[in-house]
């Protein structure tokens, strides 16, 4: 098939997921293009070229971009005697009278022969998904649209009041949305989706680079827990230094990461400097590296206070697949992830106490952490392999396109027996 895989900006070195999803459709043997709205030239591709890129919004070539946009403009209006001006300007128009502004520069920015014809378009996050359907629209792109919804775009409070219009146009002119969690599917079907076009699809991890030590493995000296995350709010990364500095023992907290609120949370930790490292921004093998030297791994989110939460973390996912034990909080989709006591522990957001009384619980003994490794192991097995997730993206890319794939030798064999 040939599979395009719509995105606002590429490559994002935080999207890894994404990447991720994208080499799975190519280890499945299909034609991947990566269609996207800037393509960032000073970022090495994550894929090594294994898929065509294609920008929405080409180099200029030293032009003056509103120059260039305005050429364009005047051309298509000059030519709007065509069918194919027409549609252009019809879609421009429909962007204009709703208010939203990038789509209407994809349109004027892309060339007249257009972005192609895909079996499954597959947008990652609302607003890409809105932005390929406007240009589907104008005729520049052709194909079946699937939008995943995340997080952020449908929880920030700014950007949901700016889409949620456009949301509803897609839910009635697209062919299916994917949210990566039961919350989510909830809170589209509350906007307006018909709910018989949503299939929750799990992010996920390759469960095969995970292999976990054995279950009994008791700690070596202090606990040692493991953070790794943005440092922004949703992250709640103050309350997991405050639980440290309250809770009582040696136990011990590095912390992986950068970002705008660094200050506050180095200062924060001055209060129990012993206890709280910042190890700043690694690699993703040192991080993992980190993490199998760790007893806990813990990652207490919240509600920003701009509406912004998680999806679900794939951190939260890589710790478990490692039996390193979770600690997360009730929030938006985690208790998917974690059942509480039984593959993890949860916290109410904010409780800094709550997190020490955890800390302090695992430290005593009383749980049986062998188990809930074995468990937290076998959920992520179970839900969210991406070998498994790949299988079930690729049924949805046939669906969306009316194809049926071709029975496998292995199952044909089986079959006949």
């Amino acid at each position: 098939m040939k599979i395009a895989f719509f995105l606002s900006n590429y490559p994002v070195l935080s999207e890894t997921f994404v990447v991720r999803q994208i080499r799975g459709m190519i280890d499945l043997g299909h034609q991947v293009t990566i269609i996207t709205g800037q393509h960032d030239l000073s970022v090495d591709d994550p894929l090594s070229g294994a898929a065509r890129i294609v920008s929405v919004r080409a180099n200029t070539g030293g032009s003056s971009p509103i120059a260039q946009l305005l050429k364009k403009s005047v051309r298509l209006l000059l030519g709007a005697q065509s069918g194919k001006s027409r549609r252009r300007i019809r879609a421009g128009l429909t962007g204009l009278r709703d208010g939203i502004v990038a789509p209407i520069v994809d349109i004027l920015s892309v060339g007249e022969q257009g972005l192609g014809h895909f079996d499954a378009i597959i947008a990652h996050f609302g607003p890409a998904g809105v932005r390929a359907m406007y240009l589907r629209d104008a005729g520049l792109i052709s194909g079946p649209i699937a939008t995943v919804f995340h997080g952020l775009d449908v929880t920030e409070h700014g950007l949901v009041k700016k889409f949620l219009p456009h949301y509803r146009r897609l839910f009635t002119q697209t062919e299916a949305l994917l949210p990566i969690s039961e919350l989510w599917k909830k809170k589209l079907i509350s906007w307006g989706a018909d709910p018989a076009m949503i299939t929750v699809h799990r992010m996920g991890v390759d469960v095969s680079d995970f292999p976990m030590p054995q279950p009994r493995r008791g700690a070596a000296g202090p606990l040692r827990l493991l953070t790794t995350a943005r440092f922004v709010q949703k992250k709640g990364l103050i309350y997991a230094i405050n639980a440290m500095c309250a809770a009582p023992g040696d136990s011990h907290l590095s912390i992986i990461g950068y970002g705008p609120l660094e200050k506050e949370l180095r200062e924060a930790a001055a209060a129990c400097p012993a206890r709280v490292t910042f190890l700043g921004k690694i690699p993703h093998r040192e991080v993992l590296a980190e993490l199998k030297r760790s007893d806990v791994f813990l990652l207490p989110s919240v509600v920003a206070d701009n509406g912004d939460m998680e999806g679900i973390p794939v951190s939260l996912m890589e710790a478990m697949a490692l039996g390193v034990i979770t600690v997360s909080t009730w929030h938006s989709g985690i208790p998917e992830l974690i059942d509480d006591g039984v593959e993890g522990f949860l916290v109410e957001e904010r409780n800094a106490g709550q997190i020490a009384d955890i800390i302090t619980t695992i430290e005593s003994g009383e749980v049986d952490l062998a188990s809930m490794r074995v468990a937290a192991r076998a959920k992520i097995e179970r839900e969210f392999d991406n070998r498994e997730l790949d299988t079930r993206l690729e049924q949805i890319a046939f669906t969306l396109a009316g194809i049926v794939p071709a029975a496998e030798p292995a199952r044909v064999a089986e079959a006949v027996s």
